[in-house]
């Protein structure tokens, strides 16, 4: 990123020396606006500007690592839950949601979740489990996160008789960012967006994005002697 920087600034910087090489003066004759001189401060401007990100780069990532939580090693455990809620059409509809997770790499878990979605003034409801990935990149007090989930659900409304089963599949993308609140207990909200092969039209149901917020409870490493709490 900070080469990138960089040699955008040196081509803007040339590229405008260039284009003041064939402005003419009152006289008529060609004269450069920008002389040898100020091509040189350019060229030192960008590099000062490229060793202050440098260092702004080198700063942020030993905080990550000096702050970072255990919480977000291999073999941590965690569960967690929340309630959700999206709107379309001019309909609300609730959810509640929990996971299981466990993680295989720093920053990278993995486990299955179990929804439960209902739309309000409506007897229509749905249910899903699946499974699901996340990945924090920024593991301190507060992190970030992104994430897929691939979901089997079935719905029920007043004109799906009861012996019908109204079944869909679901893939979920999600982002979203964590503050650690307790030991070992931290609080999210994110934002996810879903995308079904089937719903049911009758109650005009456009399943789709929604707003999330939820905890989750960190129980530690597990190993062969057991759980290992996170500090």
């Amino acid at each position: 990123m900070n080469k990138l920087l960089t040699t955008t600034t040196l081509l803007m910087g040339l590229t405008a020396s260039v284009l003041a090489q064939n402005k003419a003066d009152s006289t008529g004759n060609n004269r450069p606006l920008i002389n040898d001189q100020t091509k040189q401060d350019i060229r030192q401007k960008a590099d000062q500007t490229s060793e202050k990100l440098d260092k702004e780069i080198d700063k942020s990532l030993n905080y990550q690592q000096a702050n970072q939580l255990s919480w977000f090693q291999p073999n941590n455990l965690f569960v967690g839950g929340g309630l959700g809620m999206g709107a379309t059409d001019g309909q609300v509809y609730l959810s509640f949601n929990s996971r299981i997770g466990y993680f295989f790499q720093p920053g990278f878990a993995a486990g299955l979740r179990y929804d439960f979605d209902r739309l309000v003034g409506n007897k229509y409801h749905a249910r899903q489990v699946g499974a699901f990935a996340r990945y924090y990149p920024f593991r301190t007090r507060i992190s970030s996160f992104v994430g897929a989930s691939l979901n089997s659900g079935r719905e029920f409304s007043d004109n799906v008789p009861a012996d019908t089963k109204y079944k869909y599949t679901s893939v979920g993308l999600e982002i979203g960012a964590m503050a650690w609140i307790l030991h070992r207990l931290g609080a999210e909200i994110s934002y996810e967006s879903s995308f079904y092969n089937k719903i049911d039209p009758t109650v005009s149901r456009g399943k789709g994005g929604r707003l999330k917020i939820g905890v989750n409870y960190y129980f530690g490493q597990v190993g062969k002697r057991g759980v290992k709490l996170a500090r």
